[in-house]
């Protein structure tokens, strides 16, 4: 008769096994992190909505490999995109876009292929401050 040594495994990962495991959902993490509700929650308020118009236009962009313009209409207070619309919580009062003044009733600004956009600074009338961040490509307070 043979008398093996069988070594019995506790049923446990091995730190090998861990580190692929931790590796995939990682990759699964990070891979639907830009879908998950980057455009903010669209019934929250109206700077969300603009967010999420802009959002649907920037994976457009991505998507189509081909540049977005999006139209801010000063004098209404709307980004206009696509034939859809989202106001704005207030007037606007000036705007800046790529660092220069913006004069006129409005102004269009693109969102790139690449996923970035032109930067835009909108001072609305009750004193908020709106900056689209190129990188993020979405509004933020200031």
């Amino acid at each position: 008769m043979f008398d093996r040594n069988v070594r019995s495994r506790s049923g446990g990962l091995t730190f090998i096994e861990l580190l692929i495991v931790l590796f995939i959902v990682g990759m699964g993490w990070f891979t639907l992190m830009p879908n998950l509700d980057l455009a903010g929650n669209k019934e929250e308020d109206k700077v969300s909505l603009v967010n999420a118009l802009i959002y649907e236009a920037k994976n457009m962009a991505v998507e189509t490999d081909s540049r977005q313009y999006v139209y801010v209409n000063f004098e209404k207070g709307i980004v206009r995109w696509n034939g859809e619309e989202a106001e704005l919580p207030a007037e606007i009062s000036s705007g800046h876009l790529n660092e220069e003044p913006v004069d006129g009733d409005g102004v269009d600004f693109a969102i790139y292929p690449e996923g970035f956009s032109d930067e835009l600074r909108l001072v609305l009338s009750d004193g908020l401050t709106l900056v689209l961040d190129p990188l993020s490509v979405r509004f933020g307070e200031m």
